[in-house]
């Protein structure tokens, strides 16, 4: 299929319930046409209550090894936690097959409680994208074949194209989204047919508002483009560590269910992407 189609997707479902209800409202009042589920969040059981009532949002695995506390017990994954059998920080993070062994394992539990849930998921990508060498996406890519998930998040951003488009997020931003463009090179032959073309939105987390929305669809790219969100409304508390949750997600939210980006979306006969999963 050619032309420009568009996969909206809001990352964090479960996190809280306010970022779920603010998930829920941009699918149902805006342009959101899926969502990523963390299965060790908080409000994990409340997301999944919510989505049964919406059968058009593709709801996906949101893999975590990198914030709040595992499925596995801590004796299980010693080299994902700490001595408090909290995940340990991340980034640079050596790949040991220890490490690797670990991580599987805890994949596989959050998988296995999405589906045990009776969510079919429609597609798989990462907290804090910890996925982005090759050695973490390779292994991800081996499980979302295993469960059947057709879709894995490709994680290199064009960096340039979005400076050029949606203006300056700063120098660590740049900096780091950079670094990841570096790894990510070396993941642009993996992963199944349905991976999208590129992700947007990376560079400017948290602020993707009308007007970066307006500048990303004018410029939109043909193919398949992923746009990665985090909307939610304010109310309650982050239970998996520091992470902004308030303002921001509000301000997201109101461009995702924005008339004017609606109507600029049909102006540029840009089609709206959904993967529909199956839910019991």
């Amino acid at each position: 299929m050619t032309g420009r189609r568009l996969l909206v997707n809001a990352d964090d479902l479960g996190l809280s319930r306010s970022v779920n209800d603010g998930v829920l409202l941009a699918h149902r009042e805006g342009i959101l046409t899926s969502a990523s589920l963390l299965g060790n969040a908080p409000a994990f059981d409340d997301a999944v209550a919510k989505v049964r009532g919406t059968p058009r949002l593709g709801v996906g695995v949101h893999l975590n090894i990198v914030r709040g506390r595992p499925l596995s017990e801590a004796g299980d994954v010693p080299t994902l936690v700490d001595a408090g059998g909290a995940f340990r920080p991340f980034r640079f993070r050596m790949h040991t097959p220890a490490f690797l062994a670990d991580a599987e394992h805890e994949y596989r539990l959050q998988m296995q409680k999405i589906l045990d849930a009776g969510v079919r998921p429609a597609h798989l990508d990462f907290e804090k994208h910890h996925a982005w060498r090759k050695p973490l996406y390779a292994l991800a890519v081996r499980l979302a074949a295993e469960y059947g998930i057709p879709r894995i998040r490709n994680l290199e951003e064009p960096v340039w194209w979005s400076l050029k488009t949606m203006g300056w997020p700063g120098a660590r931003r740049t900096f780091l989204a950079s670094a990841m463009r570096v790894g990510t090179t070396f993941l642009s032959g993996i992963g199944p047919p349905g991976k999208p073309d590129r992700l947007l939105g990376q560079l400017h987390i948290g602020g993707m508002d009308e007007i970066h929305w307006l500048r990303l669809l004018d410029r939109l790219p043909d193919g398949l483009s992923e746009v990665m969100v985090h909307p939610g409304l304010a109310g309650d508390e982050d239970a998996m560590g520091a992470s902004w949750i308030d303002s921001a997600r509000e301000m997201e939210l109101r461009a995702l269910v924005s008339p004017r980006v609606a109507e600029k979306i049909r102006e540029l006969g840009i089609v709206l992407a959904y993967t529909r999963p199956t839910t019991v």
